[in-house]
């Protein structure tokens, strides 16, 4: 390839003169190095950047998680929850830490996964 094909990510981020573009950032360590790395100033006006609901790791508090580990240890319910939320630490444990000891944790890919399983499983 030629030298002046080679472009720098920052040569082809200033450079684009393209239609109107809108891209989420869903992760909250994502929007961090964006705004840490300055690349939102870099951006052409025709390019927004949004920044979405966040991750379930990057958005869930402590206390929810002491509450799924509670229900689930507890009060024998069945939490359903994306996989990336099993190892996220609560005060005292996991929730892969509550499987550990017999609670019920089911991994679903979406909260329709999760509707289902609770429409097979009324008890």
């Amino acid at each position: 390839m030629s030298e002046e094909k080679k472009k720098t990510a920052r040569e082809i981020i200033e450079g684009y003169d393209g239609p109107p573009v809108r891209i989420m950032e869903v992760c909250g360590t994502h929007t961090h190095e964006i705004f840490r790395l300055g690349i939102r100033k870099l951006l052409p006006k025709q390019v927004e950047l949004i920044s979405g609901p966040g991750c379930p790791v990057c958005v869930t508090q402590v206390g929810f998680i002491d509450e799924a580990v509670y229900l689930a240890l507890e009060c024998g319910v069945t939490i359903c929850t994306f996989g990336d939320l099993v190892r996220v630490p609560g005060t005292e444990m996991s929730l892969a830490g509550a499987r550990e000891k017999g609670a019920k944790v089911r991994i679903v890919y979406s909260p329709v996964d999760a509707e289902q399983y609770a429409k097979d499983h009324p008890e």
